[in-house]
């Protein structure tokens, strides 16, 4: 039988690491699989509010161990109503990929009578999913077009291994801060602003925006 052991204290000292070289920034915990609640605990015990996941269920979870006031991001986007239903009932910040997930979160939330909290997601070449970034009208779209849903973050993903170049990070984060010049043009405010996991901040200072995850 296979044990999942947690090294508390390297936990705490890559936290300290981390929480060094973020200068401020928002912490994300990114939690997953096996081990998630003890993992979330520690991360709360060393002052981290805010947790990301890759599933409702991983959000269910957290809410009933009594994650309650924290923040979680759920990074898929989904058009599937159920799914979104249980998501706004969680009161967890969604990730909008697209015009059509933007539209069909508005549209639960409408339903409900309530506001969806919501993150927008940028491609800037991981094909993790996301608006381009050679469609901004698009992302202006749904500051536009969802009275339900209150934007409060953008978001993209970096490459996150040593094959990741400087230059092919810096290009990255270029495109990025073009999407964010194009809806401050137009009025419109971004929230959080995140880009960097742990890898590209240990590496790239550019990375460094307003949240780490």
């Amino acid at each position: 039988m296979r044990k999942l052991v947690i090294e508390k204290a390297a936990i705490r000292a890559n936290m300290a690491v981390i929480r060094k070289r973020a200068a401020g920034a928002a912490l994300y915990g990114v939690l997953t699989g096996a081990g998630l609640i003890p993992l979330a605990r520690m991360l709360r015990d060393e002052g981290v509010g805010r947790f990301a996941v890759g599933s409702v269920e991983e959000a269910q979870e957290l809410r009933e161990a009594g994650f309650v006031e924290e923040e979680i991001l759920m990074l898929r986007a989904t058009v599937d109503r159920e799914e979104l239903e249980r998501l706004v009932d969680l009161n967890v910040v969604c990730t909008i990929s697209s015009v059509d997930t933007g539209l069909a979160l508005n549209a639960v939330a409408e339903n409900r009578s309530t506001v969806a909290e919501a993150h927008i997601q940028v491609d800037t070449g991981m094909g993790f999913g996301g608006f381009l970034v050679g469609e901004p009208e698009k992302i202006l779209l749904a500051y536009r077009s969802l009275p339900n849903v209150a934007l409060s973050g953008i978001y993209t993903q970096l490459h996150t291994s040593p094959k990741g170049s400087e230059q092919e990070v810096s290009a990255q984060l270029k495109q990025f801060h073009q999407v964010l010049d194009a809806i401050h043009a137009a009025g419109f405010e971004t929230g959080l602003v995140h880009a960097a996991g742990s890898y590209a901040l240990m590496h790239f200072d550019a990375a460094r925006l307003d949240a780490v995850r």
